[in-house]
């Protein structure tokens, strides 16, 4: 740092503006790099907290982090002038080069939002702030510029792309950055930038007009020229005003970021309040990190002065709001269910030993019924998968079922693990590692499946007997069933459905199609899995965890039969039995349901469009006529069905119509087609 730029520590902020550079390559509004952020608070708060997470863990104490939400005028946002006349800039550019045309969708969408902060007087900012080892002014360097990350081994920001994910909550996008930091000599320093992201324009300077870059930077105007020259010499040595009062209430070292336009993660109306939304992030994603009081957060709004925790003594009262979702909000994200199992695995039960090394640790608790065997994932205090190589279901498949946590916070586990996470830290891809990774980190795998495997109760040699006609699939087990070809003794009804002793088949109503008695349609099988669920306080109705895993065409049909003890290989078997349904739901939303106050047997209807994502789970609740003793033996079956029929043009009823498809079944199932 040379003298000259030591001697204006004084009054840092003196000609610092925002910078737009010129460039030779045009640019709209719309931005790769932030296109692949939404700007739902899960990756904002994520890549925030796990930055906050590595800075503290550098420094050698635990992670604090303090957000803030309050209103500040806009002329209190560093370059707010600059920052507006550029824009207006930009949308002439834009204007000129559409040529009349229209914006794009997602265009319009930016323009219109940043117009809206720039028409009021106050801007809304999120800043957090932590207790970490601050960047330097060479450091700075490598936050504001993509993929030129400088934490090599020692953190998990490794692409230079996380802080991207910041300007998906900020509508103005621009985000601003100021550091405590300790100089070689030991002295506390500061250091503040911003980004702002908008769209080329053109500049004339005297008689020169010139095309200037999207990307607009905060740094001292006498400096511009060395900015991403001489790393770090643009930069004020301190704080803007709007965030000096941050900077002074750390103790010692520390880092703010703050959104500046803040959106509140584009949440709707009915959604969680942002306070709710970044406290549920954080004990989800960083419940081993706060667990073990290596990390508390603390968010406040100060436009209403409500204020939240996030420490050991309220994550479960954080967790348990979400303890029953059983799908994760979107892709690669934990779900409840995940979290708040991790949760009480972590504050229930102790560590095994095992001779990995202290860098890992590992809690395993025995779950009851049949469900799914898991392995969660942190590293380093914050979650990476429950599906990873090695860890997975199939790999139990010989004991019985177990949830488990394992933490990795140092050593030859963790370094792989990190490695092979991605930008965004989730999962582990393998083609992220070159062959000799590749094969360490699978026996590194291995070798932890195994010290699992020493602490788990193996199964019962003796199998369970199932006769191989019969048409059910019980828990997380799949089978692909053979096409029904016989009817079920007992329902009635002749090949024709209408001779003596038969039941007439009801009418179709809306979604569902009825029946009443009569024959059991013939149909095949989907492979699907289902496993039931703890009864609901409702008496009446029948829950179950439900995925369909495979493709159907048409519609499917759903009943709940009571298994009588016996099967066709009997000399006398008793007629196979099904409890009268009256409405089917999933996730709160009515997929099926009959006007009959009595019942049906099986309700028919169109799989939703999101069921075709086989990796997912549906929680299905069936109403039923049926007492609760039943309900708790019942099997859910399901069968393909056409899709149903218009009302005949020749003026016949849909009931008839229905059982003119009914006999076309039997008797296509009964030629064994």
């Amino acid at each position: 740092m040379t003298a000259e730029r030591r001697s204006r520590e004084a009054e840092p902020l003196q000609g610092a503006d925002l910078y737009f550079a010129p460039t030779h390559s045009p640019h709209g509004f719309t931005h790769p790099a932030l296109s692949h952020f939404d700007g739902d608070a899960e990756p904002v708060v994520r890549e925030l907290l796990q930055n906050s997470v590595d800075a503290a863990d550098k420094a050698g104490r635990p992670c604090a982090v303090r957000f803030e939400i309050r209103d500040i005028d806009n002329d209190e946002l560093p370059g707010f002038a600059t920052y507006r006349s550029t824009f207006e800039l930009a949308v002439e550019q834009r204007e000129r080069e559409r040529a009349g045309a229209p914006p794009t969708h997602d265009e319009q969408i930016i323009v219109d939002r940043i117009e809206h902060h720039l028409s009021t007087p106050t801007i809304p900012v999120l800043i957090c702030a932590d207790n970490g080892t601050g960047i330097t002014p060479a450091r700075m360097q490598s936050l504001l510029t993509s993929g030129n990350s400088d934490k090599g081994d020692g953190g998990a920001g490794s692409f230079g792309l996380g802080h991207h994910a910041a300007f998906s909550a900020s509508d103005l996008r621009y985000v601003l950055y100021a550091s405590r930091f300790r100089s070689g000599s030991g002295e506390c320093q500061s250091v503040a930038s911003g980004h702002a992201v908008l769209a080329t324009h053109i500049r004339q300077i005297g008689n020169t007009k010139r095309i200037h870059a999207n990307d607009g930077f905060w740094v001292n105007v006498a400096d511009q020229g060395q900015l991403f020259v001489e790393p770090g010499e643009a930069y004020p040595l301190g704080a803007p005003p709007m965030l000096g009062p941050t900077l002074e209430a750390m103790n010692d070292t520390g880092m703010a970021v703050c959104i500046a336009g803040f959106n509140e993660f584009q949440r709707e109306a009915s959604d969680s309040t942002s306070l709710n939304a970044i406290a549920y992030v954080a004990a989800s994603n960083f419940c081993d990190a706060v667990h073990r009081e290596a990390l508390a957060v603390t968010i406040r709004d100060e436009r209403t002065g409500e204020e939240q925790l996030v420490e050991s003594g309220t994550l479960e009262d954080i967790l348990r709001s979400r303890r029953e979702e059983r799908r994760a909000p979107k892709q690669g994200q934990i779900q409840g269910s995940y979290a708040y199992g991790a949760f009480e695995i972590l504050s229930r039960e102790d560590e095994i030993a095992h001779q990995i090394g202290s860098g890992v640790a590992v809690k395993i608790r025995r779950v009851d019924g049949n469900v799914r065997s898991r392995v969660h994932l942190y590293r380093k205090g914050m979650w990476i998968t429950s599906n990873a190589e090695n860890l997975r279901h199939s790999d139990f498949s010989d004991f019985m079922p177990f949830e488990a946590v394992v933490s990795l916070r140092h050593g030859d586990l963790e370094q792989h693990v990190r490695s092979a996470e991605g930008p965004e830290h989730r999962g582990i891809d393998f083609k992220r590692l070159n062959p000799d990774e590749k094969r360490r980190l699978r026996q590194l795998l291995r070798e932890l499946a195994g010290v699992i495997r020493s602490n788990l109760e193996a199964k019962s040699e003796q199998e369970e007997f199932r006769p191989v006609d019969f048409a059910i699939v019980q828990g997380d087990a799949t089978q692909t069933l053979e096409s029904v070809g016989r009817t079920n003794p007992g329902l009635g009804g002749s090949r024709k459905g209408r001779g003596k002793g038969g039941t007439k088949p009801g009418k179709r109503k809306s979604a569902g199609v009825v029946r009443h008695g009569g024959r059991a349609r013939p149909g095949s099988v989907p492979k699907f899995a289902w496993a039931p669920l703890a009864p609901s306080e409702d008496s009446g109705t029948f829950t179950a965890l439900f995925s369909l895993q495979e493709k159907v065409a048409g519609h499917i049909g759903i009943r709940l039969s009571v298994p009588t003890g016996s099967d066709q290989t009997c000399d006398s078997p008793l007629p196979q039995r099904f409890l009268q349904l009256r409405a089917i739901r999933c996730d709160d939303m009515e997929l099926a349901r009959t006007p009959s106050p009595n019942g049906v047997q099986e309700l028919m209807f169109a799989p939703p469009q999101e069921w075709t994502d086989h990796s997912q789970r549906q929680t299905l609740q069936i109403e039923s006529l049926a007492a609760a003793a039943e309900l708790a033996d019942a099997q859910l079956e399901i069968v393909r069905r056409q899709a149903p029929k218009a009302i005949p043009k020749d003026g016949s009823s849909v009931a008839e119509a229905e059982d003119s498809m009914v006999d076309a079944f039997a008797t296509s199932a009964e030629a064994g087609t």
